[in-house]
Order: C-alpha cells, then structure tokens, then sequence
C-alpha cells in the first residue's frame, strides 16, 4: 500500500506569510487483485438539479450547484471549487471560484451529481448569509459573488467612533519638532482628559 499526502499551504506574497490550508490523504493499493478491481455496473441513482438558472443550495454538509452554476464556474465532476471572502462595502461577503481562478490548490471536489463537499465551521459560517444563494460576477474573471437569501445585519457604529479625528489635535503633532535619535518625550502630554 501507497499512502500520498498533499499538503497545500497560501502564500502572501506582499508580506510573505505562509497560511497552511489542509492537507490530502490519497492511499493507492499497490497489490489489487483482479477480483477487487470489478466496478459495478448499476446506473447512478443521484440527480441532477437542470435548473439554468445560477443557483447553490447550502445543506447541512454540503453544496448543490444546479447545472446553470455548473456552466456558469465552467467546472466539472472532478474540479475543485472554493468558498472565500471578500471585503465590500466594509463587509466580508463570500465568494466562489474554482482553485484555478483564485490561483490555489485549495477546495473541495465536485462530484459527478453537482454537489460539493461543505462541512464543519465553513457550513457554519456560509450559513450566517443564507442557505440559496445567487451568482454575481464579480471583478475577477471566474469568481462571483455569492449572495445570500439572509439580510445581513447592519453593525450600528456610534458617532464618536466614526469622527475620530475630530479628538486629535492633528496640528499641534505636525507642528512638533521630532528627531529620529531623540528620546526625550518631555515634548509630549500623556494625560487623558
């Protein structure tokens, strides 16, 4: 027996910071005998969602993908898809792609009856944003918005939070006279009022 493991691990480029992603066992039998390589011969009871519409349903561990998202991603059985977000009008929303056009080895198979494998804490937090949801293209070529049939809360910010600079004295800092090498912080007032 041959055991394969893939680990697959994001790289930031800019700040060089190495994010590990999961890893892949794939055990190959190195001494199949005939009698175990017959397949069955029974035709695939799954079904596929024909609806032309972009369309994903969000199960309880998985993905369904009705054929128009399948054109729409241009994947098939065997590609891999993935859930990421994207920051939008100061809100994470969650995007989908194929690893290919996010430039990753990551996400999980789609299977031959559209479906995607979508357990644990990313059902969980996919979930916080619906369970149908549309296809949106977004400005990447083969990336799209996934938007959901849950209204996301708006996070009130009080006033005094947004208008911070109003607190600062901006021109009495730019005004102050600092050197690198000068450690004399006699300059400055630390009281809080």
């Amino acid at each position: 027996m041959k055991l394969d493991i893939l680990f697959h691990y994001e790289v930031n480029e800019q700040t060089g910071e190495i994010t590990y992603i999961g890893k892949e066992e794939i055990s190959v039998d190195t001494k199949a005998t005939k009698s175990a390589t017959k397949t069955s011969t029974k035709a695939s009871t799954a079904k596929v969602d024909a609806n032309p519409d972009p369309i994903i349903t969000l199960d309880s561990n998985k993905l369904i993908l009705t054929q128009g998202a399948v054109d729409l991603l241009q994947v098939c059985a065997d590609c891999r898809v993935d859930i990421k977000y994207k920051k939008k009008d100061k809100k994470a929303v969650p995007i989908i792609g194929t690893d290919a056009a996010f430039g990753t080895k990551s996400g999980n198979k789609l299977t031959k009856s559209n479906t995607v494998s979508y357990r644990g804490a990313a059902n969980e937090k996919l979930s916080a944003y619906g369970t149908t949801f549309k296809l949106e293209p977004t400005e990447d070529k083969g990336i799209y918005y996934l938007v959901g049939d849950k209204v996301q809360e708006e996070n009130s910010v009080p006033d005094e939070i947004i208008d911070i600079e109003n607190e600062l004295d901006i021109e009495s800092l730019d005004n102050i006279n600092i050197d690198e090498d000068d450690k004399d912080l006699e300059k400055f007032d630390f009281n809080l009022n």
